[in-house]
């Protein structure tokens, strides 16, 4: 994901929550680079790269003789990177870039793949912003955006804590918070047409998708336990003020490690999603 660079964040613990997600992810992302199949020696790159799980694995595809540029608006972000990619081998293939997707076109041209999920729903102009992915690509370069899909799933319908059906009214509040996000962007512009038809309008042909399942059923290891539990807490926080007061308690209840209903606890979460990708191809 591209982040605007934010001082007030600690970047430490958004680290260590992408280090989960990216572990938690990792077979649904090995998925994804097998049917995305980058050929050996070929120029990508993973535009919003969060703390480098993609990017891993973009560079483990495209071999010693392949590059892979990372890019992201948050130094703290390609630092985490540059490490992950060096522990896992692949360092020596992987530059890390500064760039705001959002700011102009790309420090980068003549890419064989793009690769950029969860960016591009965040920047004023999308159709603009899918533009400018284009126009680094080669010709017969594909971009693939992974934006859409399902919300995941990870609660039983009734808790005993609070009204039935929290995660659905939570979901609700998320997607109220997201349209509010979007208008109040500094010239933000809406976008009234599906990604098939962003990629179309970019110019791009042989426009596809594909959808790809995350099923984690329960009862979950601790790893992804931890992970679900600490971004349902994250997005509570984001939309508190959204929840009605008997929403607040229960989630201040489930999320309160000294409770007895802390969800961790529990051995009936699971996680399920589903990320679509969609891909088209410059001519």
């Amino acid at each position: 994901m591209n982040h605007t660079h934010t001082p007030d964040v600690d970047w430490a613990a958004v680290v260590d929550d992408l280090d989960r997600s990216a572990a938690v992810n990792r077979p649904t992302n090995e998925q994804v680079v097998a049917w995305l199949t980058p050929p050996p020696g070929a120029p990508v790159a993973d535009v919003g790269c969060g703390a480098g799980g993609m990017t891993v694995l973009l560079a483990e595809a495209v071999g010693p003789r392949g590059r892979v540029v990372a890019m992201d608006g948050e130094p703290a972000l390609l630092a985490a990177t540059a490490q992950r990619c060096g522990h896992a081998g692949v360092g020596d293939r992987v530059s890390t870039v500064q760039h705001d997707v959002a700011e102009g076109a790309l420090p980068v041209e003549r890419l064989d793949l793009l690769w950029a999920a969860g960016v591009v729903h965040h920047i004023p102009d999308q159709q603009a912003a899918v533009d400018r992915l284009a126009a680094a690509l080669a010709s017969a370069g594909r971009l693939a955006l992974a934006e859409g899909g399902l919300a995941s799933r990870c609660l039983p319908w009734d808790l005993g804590v609070g009204r039935p059906g929290l995660e659905s009214r939570l979901g609700a509040a998320e997607e109220a918070w997201f349209a509010d996000m979007r208008a109040d962007l500094a010239g933000a512009r809406r976008t009234p047409y599906g990604w098939a038809s962003v990629l179309t309008a970019a110019g791009l042909t042989d426009v596809t998708a594909r959808s790809f399942l995350l099923d984690r059923p329960a009862p979950l290891d601790a790893g992804t336990r931890t992970h679900v539990v600490d971004s349902l807490a994250v997005r509570v926080e984001r939309v508190g003020d959204r929840l009605g007061a008997d929403d607040r308690d229960a989630w201040e209840r489930l999320l309160d490690p000294d409770r007895p209903d802390h969800l961790g606890r529990r051995d009936d979460l699971h996680l399920l999603a589903a990320t679509t990708v969609h891909v088209g191809t410059r001519p």
